[in-house]
């Protein structure tokens, strides 16, 4: 395979590409709102001398309309665009990820940015240290776990992002099962960029770590499953027209290194408990 002999990972995908069309989309349609909430205003303005024919009932029905409309769709622009600025976010956090990837030792592959049926996942490392998915957040704060639940600045997050990993790590053991290749689950990994990690033992199965020890926790993974295997499952993941967005197969990126291993229970069996 291209680039298994380089000194650094080989990389598929662009990380983030798909977070950068999705916040590209929201603020085209926070423009678009825009645009037809100035649209009817000046339309109301050059019929506010018809409308008051109508007598003055009719025109303050009108005239509360509008102004409850301007607002309605200022208030959705405005939605729309704070979205688009949480997306930005997210792309830079994977982009940040993607870069510490590619930059760990060679005979280590990475595929960015995975459509699956349910879920986007941002990063899935493959060697002989197993299988990895990464899920990058870009929340700030002190992040913490109480019990079985995470916690940024002693608040719960609003999200469950533990199960949204092992989902994604079920994904990925499901296309591998389906094309006949292994059965074995990848390790879930949650990734912050820009939080203070307080979190030593893994939450519910996931290993929760801050982008600065990213590298040391990949490459300090142990070597267990062998090369065949490896090379197996990342022609499997790179060629699956099931994984890339739009059904279609991305080029691939430069080659770069990622630490692509689990905890010390990296891949493990379908049927270990969670």
């Amino acid at each position: 395979m291209a680039g298994s002999e380089t000194t650094r990972a080989t990389v598929y995908h662009k990380a983030g590409a798909g977070v950068r069309k999705m916040e590209t989309t929201r603020w085209w349609t926070a423009l678009f709102l825009l645009v037809i909430m100035y649209a009817g205003i000046y339309f109301y303005t050059k019929s506010v001398k018809v409308i008051a024919t109508l007598g003055l009932p009719v025109a303050l029905v009108v005239f509360v309309g509008i102004i409850y409309w301007v607002k309605a769709l200022g208030d959705k622009a405005e939605a729309v665009a704070d979205r688009a600025l949480d997306a930005r976010r997210g792309a830079v956090a994977e982009e940040i990820v993607g870069n510490l990837l590619a930059d760990l030792p060679g005979k280590f592959y990475v595929v960015n940015d995975v459509a699956s049926k349910r879920w986007n996942i941002d990063h899935i490392v493959v060697s002989t240290k197993g299988i990895l998915t990464v899920e990058t957040k870009s929340h700030k704060g002190v992040v913490t776990c109480e019990g079985e639940m995470l916690k940024r600045d002693g608040r719960p997050f609003e999200k469950d992002f533990i199960k949204q990993a092992w989902a994604e790590a079920y994904s990925i053991r499901d296309l591998l099962t389906d094309k006949g290749i292994c059965n074995l689950r990848p390790q879930p990994v949650i990734v912050f960029t820009e939080a203070d990690v307080q979190v030593n033992e893994k939450v519910r199965g996931v290993k929760i770590i801050g982008s600065k020890d990213l590298h040391a926790f990949l490459e300090g993974l142990p070597d267990w499953m062998s090369e065949r295997l490896s090379k197996a499952i990342i022609d499997c993941l790179s060629s699956s027209q099931y994984y890339y967005r739009d059904r279609e197969r991305m080029p691939k990126v430069v080659a770069h290194n990622i630490a692509s291993a689990l905890t010390e229970e990296v891949v493990v069996s379908p049927t270990h408990k969670i």
